[in-house]
């Protein structure tokens, strides 16, 4: 059994290569984790939570009674 390593030369270029890629930000990567890893099961927990995170951040706020008048 022989396995075969890349040599230093093809890991370097792999690892400029990957260097030279454009920054997604959070929900790039966000977005580009959950299609690479079948995971959009997720998205309405991730919809969920962004919603009540928004509703706790707005109840602090100067909005707080116009959102106690929808409940």
């Amino acid at each position: 059994m022989s396995q075969t390593h890349p040599s230093p030369t093809d890991t370097a270029q792999t690892f400029a290569e990957a260097g030279q890629t454009t920054d997604r930000g959070l929900v790039g990567e966000f977005v580009g984790f959950m299609s690479d890893n079948a995971k959009w099961w997720m998205i309405p927990f991730v919809v969920v939570f962004g919603l009540l995170g928004s509703l706790l951040v707005l109840g602090a706020s100067g909005a707080a009674p116009f959102i106690y008048a929808l409940f």
